[in-house]
């Protein structure tokens, strides 16, 4: 999870969300450019500032007196693969005239600071301790120029090998590790040769699970253009929290100031990001505000039309692309929205009762390339099952309908005298049926070539939950101490069945095991959807049920086992998202409070017998069993005659 500093929350944020500060390109002022210098150094600061050979215009009365030079700490890597002086600045002048990439590694030499004065110059000033000036100027705070990033990262030749940010909240290019022995650049865990960046951890982790918004080198030239500052700043937002040394309440603050002016555009954009802030503060365990965000988004998706087939064609701009990403933001709102009403109480599903005849979304690989094939419908979906050939839809398609029966799982829990109980059933067999009309090209989650299908991942993880919220109530599963595990779960009640319980209970602890399944395919856990999280919960408090009310002593080694991964798959995403570390706190206390219970149960039963008293009990009560009940149990020599 990004660091949550008090330094980082008195920054001034009102500039990134002020259109006027987008359009500045600071990388050319030699203040900034002096703060800003990867020396770090405070004794660069000085009151009169020399200005750079490259910058120092030309009077009529210039003398042949060359410059003075100015002392940095360490020259930009390509100035310095040239041996050629480099000013030191957060984009060199050299590298700015070149259209090259600027960029700094440790110097192994080390730098023994600035040359000392000579007699007659002007002495450093002092910096004012506790301003803004001195922590950038000491190092403790980097804020680069908005302007900087985008003109830097975006004139790559390859846009996919690093990513920009308006906001500049990057840390310092790591010293080593910087090339492979080869003298290839390493790529690091983000997919990319540059430093990590909020853009690039949003791709590298998130994007996958939520495709909507446009592949990403459309959409690098989307921000490039300046167009969407709020869809930038989400986007940045959710990537910030893959990154430790960003601050993303930042980014949080920013899209709170642009929300508060009430003046947002009202547009696909707009939508796509305010569907990404909710998921963002959802995962960062604020889910009242992330109940507001989505409100909004929901609100506007349906003022603007979205739902609708025409959205597409009237703002898709003749682009096929464009065209899929907006019925992509439809569909994901629509299973942002399911996903969203069953683990937070805040958010209902509204956008299961809005009419809609927008298409469905292709696979994700023709999405990417742009060879967008003919949209199919959800009729023809439905009409499917009966097709004398099996059709085959996007893994897309199936998480929708995934999403579907959640919804139809939202109805059967309430409770009034217009309920009927067989409906219970009905809604079971939508979720057995989509298991078993899955195509086989659909069963299996992992390609062949080791890739997860991130979407088709969802999918199963939905109908897992879906089966779990369905059947718990209704199960053995008593509720008890559980109900110390108040994130993600839906609060417990006691339904009546309408199988026998144990049917219900199975079905639960089935559901519980597939997602166990999910938990334990290969691959970093951090790529899979937020949501996940709230899943993995909801198999914990399963599994903690059956271990504290039906597994018996001495067998309950492979629960044990099972509760031991939901822990630790939630360790693992508690440095990303929070509400991952508060439930976690939830189910270590309720595990802890269950293993003690069952352990002192256990000793004080024993404890209590004298170990003689079991031994001659057994003998007294097996004295009265006639002979011939056990005698081919004795071995034979026993009666043998001598």
């Amino acid at each position: 999870m990004a660091s949550q500093g008090s330094s980082a929350s008195n920054l001034p944020v009102s500039a990134a969300a002020d259109p006027t500060f987008w359009t500045q390109d600071l990388s050319d002022s030699p203040n900034l450019a002096l703060h800003l210098s990867p020396s770090g150094s405070s004794s660069t600061q000085e009151s009169t500032t020399p200005t750079p050979p490259a910058q120092t215009p030309k009077s009529d009365n210039a003398t042949t007196t060359p410059p003075a030079r100015t002392s940095v700490a360490v020259a930009c890597v390509p100035c310095r693969s040239r041996h050629l002086k480099c000013d030191g600045g957060v984009r060199c002048s050299r590298c700015k005239a070149d259209g090259v990439e600027c960029s700094y590694i440790k110097s192994r030499r080390g730098w023994k600071g600035k040359r000392k004065n000579k007699v007659g110059e002007n002495t450093p000033a002092v910096p004012i301790p506790g301003s803004v000036d001195t922590a950038l100027a000491t190092g403790t705070l980097q804020l680069p120029s908005p302007g900087y990033d985008f003109g830097n990262e975006l004139s790559l030749v390859d846009p996919l090998s690093s990513a920009p940010s308006s906001l500049g909240l990057l840390p310092a290019a790591a010293p080593l590790n910087q090339f492979n022995l080869n003298g290839t650049p390493r790529v690091n865990q983000y997919g990319a040769t540059a430093r990590p960046s909020p853009i690039g951890a949003f791709f590298a982790y998130f994007y996958g699970s939520h495709p909507f918004c446009l592949p990403r080198p459309r959409l690098m030239e989307l921000l490039k253009e300046r167009r969407v500052p709020l869809l930038e700043l989400a986007v940045q937002y959710i990537g910030s929290c893959f990154i430790p040394d960003v601050p993303t309440d930042i980014y949080k603050d920013a899209l709170n100031r642009m929300l508060a002016n009430q003046n947002i555009p009202k547009d696909g954009y707009t939508v796509q990001a305010l569907m990404l802030f909710a998921i963002g503060l959802h995962a960062n365990n604020d889910p009242g505000r992330a109940g507001q965000v989505f409100a909004m988004a929901m609100n506007m998706t349906v003022e603007i039309g979205l739902h609708r087939v025409d959205f597409a064609l009237l703002h898709g701009d003749n682009d096929r692309v464009l065209e899929e990403s907006w019925r992509r933001t439809w569909w994901s709102m629509y299973v942002v929205n399911g996903m969203m009403a069953a683990v937070n109480p805040n958010v209902q599903f509204r956008l299961k009762d809005v009419s809609t005849d927008v298409p469905l979304p292709c696979e994700n690989d023709e999405y990417f390339s742009g060879q967008i094939p003919f949209s199919r419908t959800l009729q023809e979906y439905d009409d499917s099952a009966f097709a004398p050939e099996e059709i085959i839809f996007s893994s897309f398609t199936y998480l929708i309908d995934a999403i579907r029966i959640l919804g139809k799982v939202f109805e059967v829990s309430r409770l009034d005298s217009t309920f009927e109980y067989h409906i219970v059933d009905v809604v079971d067999a939508y979720l057995v049926n989509w298991s078993l009309h899955l195509p086989t090209s659909k069963r299996e989650i992992m390609n062949n070539g080791g890739h997860i299908d991130e979407l088709l991942f969802e999918a199963h993880m939905v109908n897992a939950g879906s089966t779990i919220m369905l059947h718990r109530p209704r199960s053995n599963l008593g509720f008890g101490r559980v109900e110390n595990v108040n994130i993600c779960v839906q609060p417990g009640q006691v339904l009546l069945p309408t199988q026998t319980r144990e049917i219900h209970t199975a079905k639960c602890l089935t559901s519980a095991e597939n997602i166990s399944s999910l938990i334990k395919l290969p691959g970093p856990l951090l790529h899979h959807s937020p949501f996940f999280t709230c899943v993995v919960v909801m198999a914990s408090v399963v599994h903690l049920s059956y271990w504290s009310f039906l597994v018996p002593d001495g067998q309950d080694d492979v629960i044990k086992q099972s509760i031991r991964l939901d822990v630790g798959c939630l360790q693992s995403y508690s440095g990303t998202w929070p509400i991952a570390s508060v439930v976690l706190g939830q189910v270590r206390g309720v595990a802890h409070t269950l293993f003690n219970s069952k352990k002192a149960m256990s000793i004080h039963l024993w404890s209590s017998i004298a170990q003689d008293d079991v031994i001659r009990g057994v003998i007294e009560e097996g004295s009265a069993e006639p002979l011939e009940n056990y005698s081919q149990f004795i071995a034979p020599y026993v009666f043998r005659s001598p």
